[in-house]
């Protein structure tokens, strides 16, 4: 309890605390403590004493008794100052005047005063007020210390304080972490060369000496006015700082790191250059795209998503000039048309122009569409449109009237040819159109015909029905069969067949020569001859008049059919040219539909020119070959560099197929070898193409010569998909196509021709190779000297 003279006392007053009988030496201490606002508060008991004392609210002061019969004041003085709670109250010890020990002991003991127990209750007042007021002064330091402290730990930035001397007053932890030090290693009383010397071990220091950097930071705290900064350090920190001069001539000053801003700051501006470069870009791009629009030869139109005109190359307006106006951006489709039908654009439409524009338009709304449309002068386009993913469509125009033409010729050329033909489907042999002559010879319907198969007609015990298996080395496959007519008879054939896309099935193209009587003419002849054979010394005159005859017969009967190979081989030929025209022209169509960049349609040139190189090397490959079976193919051998013909092929490959590149090494080549030029470059363009071919996925190929004694060693080696070992002893054999090379386009004679051609010039050539390994080619060719005209041309 609160104790004064028994009144319990209230209020804001200073409390101090006494053990019992401390001040019975003193009277009117009570008294005159009460009067300054002080009360004392006795226990009796220690440990209650010192129980009260941590208590709080705590005492403002502690009296202790150093003469106390138990002796304890200065241990219990020593035990408040240990205890955290208790160890800033300040405590007052009595001592004896005499007592020099104990007044040492108490100051020793923590106590802020040593008073002799025979002063005055005025002066022992007076001393308590003036210790409890320089407690509650350091009380309220300490509180504005711990607030500061607070404040400090709380910052973002690092913060510390150095006096005139240059010495640490205060930091906050931040300080330590901006330089990637524990806190622990820096404290009060630290210069900044022995801050430096921590940083250096972790990086944390610009990439100048240690005393260039204090003498920045001298000539830094010189100026009067505060100062911004950036540091970039070893570690590759950037650290901005706030300097300030203090009044005492010490400094203090704030770090923050800030490398993540900087460097998102770079990027910022990094990104603002390559979004200025992207625009530019796009712009170069959307004129590339423009200038394509023009280049390509069909008419190319893309509307918005309301289906007006966006753009248009010149193509399009030139096959619609009779539509009306010119066209203008923003113009509405179905108002174009309109202006069309007015100007008899469109003559299907003549008549039922209504009709004609609701159909236009239910083909324009579709998702995709294509169709055929005839314009004015019987002229004749393909519309493709196909509408695109932001509401519009694009739409595409190609002028087929040639095409029309040439289908309608051979449609004619079929129908009025007057050697029986007809179409069959490669699986299931069924007939699919056949022509009058047909009919006429064979005395079928045509109803009759389209439900009937190959293997109707054909005599099976004779010649097993089947497919004629078309080559596309061979124009004109021919075999020999025989055929029942419409009334029962059978017939002798030979047929004449080539493969097509009709409607888009695989079937072949069937001509029929009927030779039922040449086979009879030709048995009689030869019945003949025995006859006359048996006669020969009796009539000898008429056996040579009859064997001259014989002679004549079968002569003519070759020449009818040569004369029908060569019409058939013709009309192969002349059909297959208008149908690869259609499917190629289909197919870019189909591959331009989703085109809208440049490098889409830069793409798709390149395809078109692979395609292109392709059916000329197979068109090239197919006349040698016909040249070299027919003895007609020349061989001249005059000096020629071996290594220029190779650097030729080689850059017309490259030019043709860019994803691919020859690596040459000819420099122990001869400067000439006697060769024929244009055979050797076929040589070279064949194998320089297969490399290329069959090995999509490796784009080097390595070509490597030299001269061996008195001829020319070639290799031409690829990194692709290789042979088959029991697949090599067949490579040069016509019409052979290896096991690896399923699903690649090629006809089997290239290399029987390339084959052909070396052995022509009195050379050989040798392939190695393994499945997955790629494949090398070794030539050798002599380097010869011009040859005799009897050994120039090749072999029938």
């Amino acid at each position: 309890m609160w104790m004064n003279g028994g009144t319990v006392v209230s209020g804001e007053l200073h409390t101090i605390l006494v053990m019992d009988g401390t001040l019975a030496g003193l009277q009117g201490v009570g008294d005159a403590l009460e009067r300054h606002g002080i009360v004392l508060r006795v226990h009796l008991d220690r440990a209650e004493f010192h129980d009260c004392a941590a208590k709080r609210p705590l005492p403002a002061l502690i009296l202790l008794d150093a003469l106390s019969p138990e002796g304890g004041g200065l241990e219990d003085c020593r035990r408040l100052k240990a205890n955290p709670i208790t160890c800033d109250i300040p405590v007052i010890i009595l001592v004896s005047p005499e007592d020099e020990e104990s007044r040492i002991g108490g100051l020793a003991a923590g106590a802020v005063d040593c008073v002799s127990n025979l002063v005055s209750a005025a002066e022992l007042v007076a001393r308590i007020k003036r210790h409890i007021e320089l407690g509650a002064a350091h009380a309220r330091v300490r509180r504005r210390n711990e607030q500061l402290d607070t404040a400090l730990a709380s910052m973002g930035q690092g913060v510390c304080l150095f006096d005139e001397a240059g010495r640490l007053l205060l930091s906050n932890n931040r300080y330590a972490e901006v330089y990637g030090l524990d806190s622990s290693v820096i404290h009060p009383g630290q210069s900044l060369e022995d801050i430096l010397k921590l940083r250096q071990g972790v990086g944390a220091v610009p990439a100048t000496s240690t005393s260039e950097y204090l003498a920045w930071a001298e000539a830094t705290n010189r100026g009067d006015t505060p100062r911004d900064w950036i540091k970039e350090l070893k570690s590759g920190q950037i650290i901005r700082g706030y300097h300030q001069r203090t009044s005492d001539g010490g400094w203090v000053s704030t770090h923050e790191d800030i490398t993540q801003a900087w460097q998102a700051e770079k990027a910022l501006a990094k990104a603002h250059v390559q979004a200025e470069r992207a625009e530019q870009e796009a712009r170069a791009a959307h004129a590339r795209l423009l200038a394509a629009f023009e280049v390509v030869p069909e008419g190319l139109v893309l509307f918005d998503e309301e289906d007006r005109f966006v753009l248009w190359n010149q193509r399009y307006e030139q096959l619609y000039a009779e539509s009306g106006d010119m066209l203008v951006k923003g113009m509405r489709f179905e108002d174009r048309l309109r202006a069309g039908l007015e100007r008899g654009q469109y003559p299907e439409a003549v008549g039922r122009e209504e009709e004609w524009l609701a159909e236009r338009l239910a083909h324009h709304a579709k998702p995709t569409s294509r169709h055929e449309q005839r314009l004015p002068g019987n002229r004749w386009i393909r519309i493709e449109e196909r509408r695109i993913s932001e509401g519009g469509s694009v739409g595409i125009r190609v002028d087929i009237t040639d095409l029309k033409m040439q289908e309608a010729s051979f449609r004619l050329l079929f129908e009025g040819n007057p050697m029986p033909m007809w179409v069959y489907d490669h699986e299931t042999l069924r007939f699919l159109h056949v022509n009058q002559a047909a009919i006429d010879h064979y005395g079928y319907r045509l109803e009759q015909f389209l439900t009937m198969r190959l293997s109707d007609i054909e005599v099976q015990e004779y010649n097993p029905p089947q497919a004629v298996v078309f080559d596309v080395e061979d124009p004109a496959a021919s075999r020999s069969a025989r055929h029942i007519k419409g009334d029962g008879t059978a017939i002798e054939v030979t047929v004449y067949s080539t493969c097509l896309n009709y409607k888009g099935k695989s079937a072949s193209l069937m001509a029929v020569v009927d030779v039922t009587e040449a086979k009879r003419a030709e048995k009689a002849l030869l019945q003949h001859r025995d006859t006359l054979e048996e006669m020969v010394r009796s009539r000898t005159v008429e056996l040579a008049r009859q064997t001259e005859e014989l002679e004549r017969m079968l002569e003519q009967e070759k020449q009818i059919n040569e004369l029908q190979r060569q019409f058939v081989s013709m009309a192969s030929h002349e059909f297959r040219t208008p149908l690869a025209v259609i499917d190629g022209a289909a197919q870019r169509l189909i591959r331009r539909k989703e085109a809208a960049t440049p490098e889409f349609l830069c793409e798709k040139a390149d395809q078109i020119r692979s395609s292109v190189s392709r059916m000329l090397e197979l068109m090239e490959s197919i006349l040698a070959a016909g040249r070299l079976d027919h003895g007609r193919i020349t061989i001249v051998h005059k000096p020629c560099s071996i290594a220029e013909i190779i650097q030729v092929c080689g850059a017309r490959q490259e030019s043709i197929r860019r994803t691919h590149r020859f690596l040459l090494d000819l420099d122990r080549l001869p400067p000439a070898i006697y060769g024929d030029h244009p055979a050797l470059d076929q040589v070279f363009s064949n194998l320089f193409s297969n490399a290329v071919k069959y090995a999509p996925d490796s784009p080097s190929v390595h070509v490597t010569g030299w001269q061996e004694g008195d001829s020319v060693c070639i290799t031409v080696r690829d990194e692709g998909i290789g042979i088959d070992a029991d697949d090599l002893p067949k490579m040069f054999q016509r019409y052979f196509r290896a096991r690896s090379s399923t699903g690649i386009a090629g006809t089997g004679i290239g290399l029987n021709l390339v084959k052909q051609i070396i052995e022509l010039h009195g050379g050989t050539i040798e392939v190695t190779s393994s499945r997955g390994n790629g494949t090398t080619f070794t030539l050798r060719i002599p380097i010869g000297a011009e040859q005799p005209d009897q050994l120039r041309v090749a072999a029938g």
